[in-house]
């Protein structure tokens, strides 16, 4: 045969097997979904092949045959298979285009094999986007590491014993949530530490997922800054899942992050305007729920929630709460909010009180509650301490809340019970030093009206019982004070001093009640219904002392006056020179506390019994402001019991005299004109020891007779004339008819004596006396000095 026979018959051959073979490859294109394709070598031999450009187009998804769906193959043996050795050891593509009518853009990539140990694939996309990605196989692990853009991920895998590790990071762009809320680039991350089981058969994503058992973390590893309004936030977080067969059984959540600029969120009527927050939420619980089936998480009613937040304030107020929460939700719509535990601790927090600050040192708090769309309910689990300062006095005040509930839609309907109770170890104020204090009290609010009932205690032995209503407009309280006896509470004695600096109570049992009014918006207060009872009393007014007295009395007071009704007054001993008693009185008063001078006092009657007589003065009005005459009535007086209360060796005198002193008041100081006293019959008795006139009378007749008629003096008529004036001067004008049987025969005689005093003197005199008080004593000693 002819050489070109040979040659020709081989051609053809060739021809033949390469038809076949490029009919069998577009076969098997097909099959895969690929309808056309084109190849361009750039270099071609066994150990490198150059492919310089490779289009194919896809129009359709791969075809599965029946030999395809009867073999199943796991992951270990994808992984592990070898690539067929007609593979070259290197084998580039420098263009692969991808195309079709599945894809929305056409894909343009380079793509790089190395076919030994260790086994690398390396893909270059250029368009649509650029990412990187290259695989790694060897000793039967494979890595992964891809990029684009922002995205990385890096991932191991061994797939002879199925342990997983990746690593993914993202950085978000910047997001306008709406017109006044915005974040800035949020870097996200996530971690997966597990097991993909390597006889996973790819037979449905279910299979695959379901392989999955490990633990996976999404995290913000920066802070990421939130601007809503005109705060900003800083905030970071992570979610951990642990998944056990592609079964989410646990999960952690975790959010934190600090806010500040808060000017939008302050309100001028709230004591604290805050500056910044740090924050921190937290949820972990069990979910046993499907990875596939994650949507279904919509079904869990109950979330918990732990959460913590520090604010601080303006004027270095701190405040720290920390809770227990349970987030109730149904179709991820919010239904209510249980917490177990919610704790409140606040610093230097001032309050405005009474145009003074009340200033909270510290505060601590704990309750348990439900916050829901409709209503909101709290209790105290534990009491809450309140360390806090007011007027220049520390105390600290306990309150329980036993029930508060708060329905939004009626604010009416607010209802609260709450235990308070405040103690001081020294309270002091300018008037009162210091002395220990006990508030005790429990409060129930409804229908927009705080009702309390409760004690006051002020030292050991004053008690101080209150039943009181509160609204918005007003207070109202019915006070009862309780028998304490005046002298075991020495603080009172100062509080007295700064009220009445002029009286001075060594002893007494006091009692009382009140009905207590005050509106807070005009700033009045008012006393009705009030009554004092004093018993056992010693007291000294000015130079005035009394001696186991007693007082009852009615009032009424407000802003302007005090009005007292129905006075009762028992007076034992009464004395001011001299000592009378015992005193009785009913009266009532009006007292205008801007000006007491000008007080009025209305006597409906009285008693005064003293020397052995009595003395009495009209029941009548007497205004303090006017003039008024007050013509005070004597009848029978002793004089002997006179001489008795101040005894002299010089004068002796009895007998009885009556009379009455008109007294003039003039709005500033009493005087006295024209009042007079006189003797009732028989008369008396009066001696005198005139051994100083005989010596004075020398060869007198005269005097010498009326030393001798002095000294054993029996009168029949004795008148006495007073006056006394502005300046303190007195004045007494004693006219004396009588005899001394033994002098001249006892004829009669008459005498007429003018005498004048400084009254104050002659109370300085009367002090030195021992029978006087020894307060009175003191207190007239610094008048005349």
């Amino acid at each position: 045969m002819k050489l070109w026979r040979v040659l020709l018959t081989i051609l053809v051959i060739a021809f033949a097997i390469g038809l076949l073979g490029y009919s069998y490859l577009n076969q098997q294109l097909k099959s895969l979904g690929i309808s056309d394709w084109s190849i361009e070598f750039e270099r071609l031999s066994i150990n490198h092949i150059i492919i310089e450009r490779l289009e194919l187009t896809i129009d359709s998804l791969p075809e599965s045959s029946a030999s395809q769906s009867s073999t199943v193959l796991n992951l270990t043996q994808i992984l592990s298979a070898e690539v067929p050795a007609i593979v070259p050891e290197r084998f580039d593509i420098k263009s692969l285009r991808v195309k079709g009518t599945l894809l929305p853009e056409p894909i343009s990539a380079t793509f790089k094999l190395l076919n030994r140990e260790p086994l690398q694939l390396k893909v270059n996309s250029r368009e649509p986007v650029t990412a990187s990605l290259q695989l790694t196989r060897e000793n039967g692990s494979l890595d992964l590491s891809a990029q684009h853009d922002s995205a990385t991920l890096q991932a191991n895998y061994n797939y002879s014993s199925g342990q997983l590790t990746a690593d993914a990071s993202y950085l978000l762009a910047a997001q306008n949530v709406a017109d006044s809320l915005s974040t800035g680039q949020i870097p996200m991350s996530a971690q997966w530490q597990g097991n993909f089981s390597p006889d996973t058969e790819f037979t449905s994503l279910e299979s695959i997922t379901s392989a999955l058992s490990g633990e996976l973390l999404l995290s913000v590893k920066n802070s990421v800054e939130i601007v809503a309004a005109d705060s900003a936030t800083a905030a970071s977080g992570k979610l951990q899942l642990n998944l056990s067969k592609g079964v989410i059984n646990f999960y952690t959540l975790e959010l934190n992050g600090e806010t500040n600029n808060l000017m939008s969120l302050n309100v001028p009527e709230l004591p604290v305007q805050l500056e910044s927050v740090i924050w921190q939420l937290s949820s972990n619980d069990q979910l046993a729920l499907p990875l596939l089936k994650i949507q279904q998480a919509v079904n869990k009613t109950h979330w918990p929630v732990s959460a913590k937040a520090v604010a601080k304030g303006k004027k270095n107020e701190t405040l720290n709460l920390s809770s227990e929460l349970s987030v109730e939700q149904k179709q991820w719509q919010f239904n209510s909010v249980n917490f177990d535990h919610l704790n409140l601790q606040l610093h230097n927090v001032a309050l405005p009180v009474a145009e003074q600050s009340l200033i909270i040192n510290k505060l601590t708090a704990a309750f348990s509650g439900q916050i829901s769309n409709e209503a909101a309910t709290l209790q105290s689990t534990e009491s809450t301490h309140i360390e806090f300062s007011h007027l220049n006095n520390d105390a600290t005040a306990v309150v329980n809340f036993s029930h508060v509930f708060y329905p939004y839609s009626e604010p009416d309907d607010i209802t609260a019970e709450l235990g308070l109770s405040i103690h001081a170890d020294a309270l002091s104020f300018d008037q009162l030093p210091q002395i220990k204090a006990a508030f005790n009290s429990d409060f129930k609010y409804r229908q927009q009206k705080l009702i309390g009932n409760g004690e006051l205690r002020l030292g050991e032995h004053i008690r101080v019982q209150h039943h009181s209503e509160i609204t918005t407009n007003r207070l109202q309280s019915k006070v009862k004070i309780h028998d304490f006896n005046w002298k075991q509470t020495p603080q009172l004695d100062a509080l007295l001093k700064h009220f009445a600096p002029q009286v001075v109570i060594s002893k007494a049992t006091i009692n009382g009640h009140a009905d207590v009014n005050f509106d807070w918006n005009d700033n009045r207060w008012q006393l009705d219904n009030g009554q004092v009872d004093i018993q056992q009393s010693d007291w000294v007014a000015d130079t005035l002392s009394a001696v186991d007295s007693s007082l009852n009395f009615q009032f009424n007071a407000n802003n302007e006056q005090l009005h007292v009704n129905n006075a009762q007054l028992y007076i034992s001993s009464v004395q001011q020179g001299f000592t009378l008693g015992p005193v009785t009185a009913e009266f009532g008063a009006q007292i205008p506390f801007d000006n007491p001078k000008q007080s009025t006092l209305n006597l409906t009657s009285h008693s005064i019994k003293g020397l052995g007589g009595s003395i009495s003065i009209p029941n009548q009005s007497y205004s303090m402001a006017n003039k008024f005459a007050l013509p005070v009535v004597f009848e029978e007086i002793s004089l002997g019991e006179l001489m008795r209360q101040y005894p002299s060796n010089k004068v002796a005198i009895d007998g009885n005299v009556s009379g009455t002193i008109p007294v003039h008041w003039d709005s500033n100081q009493f005087t006295v004109d024209r009042g007079y006293l006189n003797a009732l019959a028989p008369g008396g008795h009066l001696q005198v020891d005139s051994s100083a006139l005989v010596s004075v009378a020398g060869n007198n007749p005269s005097l010498q007779t009326l030393a001798g008629v002095l000294s054993n003096f029996y009168y029949q008529q004795l008148s006495t004339v007073i006056d006394y004036d502005k300046n303190g001067k007195l004045t007494l004008a004693v006219k004396l008819k009588g005899s001394n049987p033994e002098v001249e025969n006892g004829r009669p005689v008459e005498l007429n004596v003018n005498l004048e005093e400084d009254l104050p003197a002659l109370m300085k005199g009367l002090t030195l006396s021992n029978s006087l008080n020894e307060a009175i004593r003191k207190r007239v000693q610094q008048k005349i000095n």
